[in-house]
């Protein structure tokens, strides 16, 4: 009798248990992720290099999270080839599309096209240079390109001024991969407002290094062979910023001889920091372009949300690098 009375409670719990764990809208089932099914693009001018292996992290991090799928097209800065792969996106009709807004004028009218089609579309990491006014986007997520370009050249001005260079006839130059991409444009606006700041004059002259990294090490190391007389000199993009501590080195320099600063922390660039090639850089956290990117287009989706978020002006020098290094090689920073 109580073997009898076991097998049946035996069968009755595992028959529920069954239930539980098949049947929709059981607590014991297994919850779908609030982004199942959904599909994401990000469409970018960038290539394979560290700071897009973190952008793309922060990508797949956020569509594991919602149980989403999510593609990034990595062109090397082939404008075509990147108008190519937003048509094929938007044939696709995905959930979203992240697009880097790299031009003023050629993606005003593939946006509105966009959009018109039903497709939500945000700007990362380059927004036009006039922001909603200039493009149609959705919304943007990235670096107020102006104020960082405004607070890398404030530290490394004040590293200049406080070393007791002649401030007025300081000559200034700056690397950059793309020359006339927003990026550098921007970037490059924000250094002139420091320059007026600390009573600079002239402009500031540019070194096209291209995207390819020993390129840029190499045109940095003839560029400052060829103008003994540059006291400060900046690095617009990560590949420039991370190829400048080795170009100075190569080009004889010690540290501190001419005066750097630049943007995003790369391996080379937190060499320089350590070395005191650098004076300081800026951390534009691309991780989080790559994983609000993500997030943001699910919550347009269901919700209609279109935040403006500025992902980056955070500092790094000398004195705070130990968090950097430590997540530089997870693709996090």
């Amino acid at each position: 009798m109580k073997k009898s009375k076991v097998s049946v409670v035996a069968v009755v719990f595992f028959t529920v248990l069954f239930f539980a764990m098949t049947l929709p809208g059981v607590l014991m089932a297994k919850e779908d992720k609030p982004g199942k099914g959904m599909y994401f693009r990000l469409v970018t001018h960038g290539g394979n290099d560290p700071f897009w292996a973190v952008v793309q992290k922060g990508m797949m991090d956020a569509a594991k999270e919602l149980g989403a799928k999510a593609d990034i097209d990595l062109v090397g800065s082939d404008l075509p080839l990147q108008a190519k792969r937003f048509k094929e996106a938007v044939a696709m009709r995905p959930d979203g599309i992240a697009l880097v807004i790299n031009d003023n004028t050629m993606w005003d009218k593939p946006v509105a096209d966009a959009l018109a089609k039903g497709i939500n579309v945000i700007g990362i990491n380059n927004d036009d240079q006039e922001g909603i006014a200039g493009n149609p986007r959705l919304a943007y997520i990235g670096q107020d390109e102006r104020r960082a370009g405004y607070m890398i050249g404030f530290a490394v001005f004040s590293a200049g001024k406080k070393k007791g260079i002649n401030m007025r006839n300081a000559k200034v130059a700056a690397a950059v991969e793309v020359p006339g991409a927003n990026y550098g444009v921007v970037r490059s606006q924000g250094i002139k407002d420091a320059m007026k700041e600390f009573g600079i004059s002239g402009d500031i002259e540019i070194v096209d290094v291209t995207l390819e990294m020993t390129t840029a090490e190499s045109r940095i190391t003839s560029y400052l062979i060829a103008h003994p007389k540059v006291k400060f000199i900046f690095g617009l993009g990560g590949i420039a910023t991370d190829r400048m501590t080795s170009g100075l080195k190569n080009a004889g320099k010690k540290p501190g001889q001419i005066l750097a600063g630049g943007f995003d922390a790369a391996p080379g660039t937190l060499t320089g920091l350590k070395t005191n090639y650098m004076v300081a850089s800026i951390d534009q956290q691309q991780y989080l372009q790559g994983y609000f990117a993500v997030y943001t287009l699910y919550l347009m989706k269901k919700y209609g949300f279109a935040p403006q978020i500025d992902t980056g002006g955070f500092l790094i020098t000398k004195d705070n690098i130990a968090l950097i290094e430590k997540l530089s090689p997870l693709n996090v920073r």
